[in-house]
């Protein structure tokens, strides 16, 4: 099977509403801005250190963090994970000023395009239920629902239920089936 190596992830450069995009992977620099990016659109948002620790050299064995980055300034980001030929998406965000530009449609396509050619069969991923403009960008791109984690995420009125979603891919593994 092929190995999952994300230091040889490939910067995708991408028009999206008339301007340039740029597709890359993330680095500890650029830590405070993801977190300013989780705070502005989470309710339960990531810290800058828990990021510095997904940009790190040590964790790109583990996960994998992609930006998307206009000029230099970074918009949006996706920290996912591979193991053997099981992908989980942990975290995706778009800037609440840049939403509704297709940027998060770009990231995620990025993205199960390196899950796929890294060799996943199957990508995983939960959601707010609360959440209906990400669980109808994960119905367009094929997600389909998988179970409830009751209670799951903190809300601002209490608690909220995680949706579990996933679908499958086109990677090595499903090639040889």
């Amino acid at each position: 099977m092929n190995e999952f190596n994300p230091i040889q992830t490939v910067v995708q450069s991408l028009t999206v509403a008339s301007r340039t995009h740029e597709i890359r992977p993330a680095r500890p620099a650029d830590a405070g801005r993801l977190a300013f990016i989780d705070a502005d659109v989470s309710v339960s948002p990531w810290s800058k250190r828990q990021f510095i620790r997904a940009c790190s050299e040590d964790s790109r064995e583990t996960h994998t963090v992609l930006v998307v980055a206009e000029n230099g300034r970074v918009d949006g980001f996706v920290v996912f994970s591979q193991v053997l030929d099981e992908a989980s998406i942990h975290n995706i965000a778009i800037h609440s000023g840049y939403q509704g530009r297709g940027l998060g449609h770009v990231l995620l396509k990025a993205t199960l395009d390196q899950m796929e050619c890294a060799g996943a069969a199957r990508c995983l991923l939960e959601v707010r239920e609360s959440n209906a403009v990400a669980r109808k960008l994960y119905a367009r791109y094929g997600f389909e629902l998988d179970g409830v984690r009751k209670s799951y995420y903190p809300a601002q009125d209490g608690r909220e239920d995680a949706l579990l979603m996933s679908r499958p891919l086109e990677g090595i593994s499903n090639e040889r089936a």
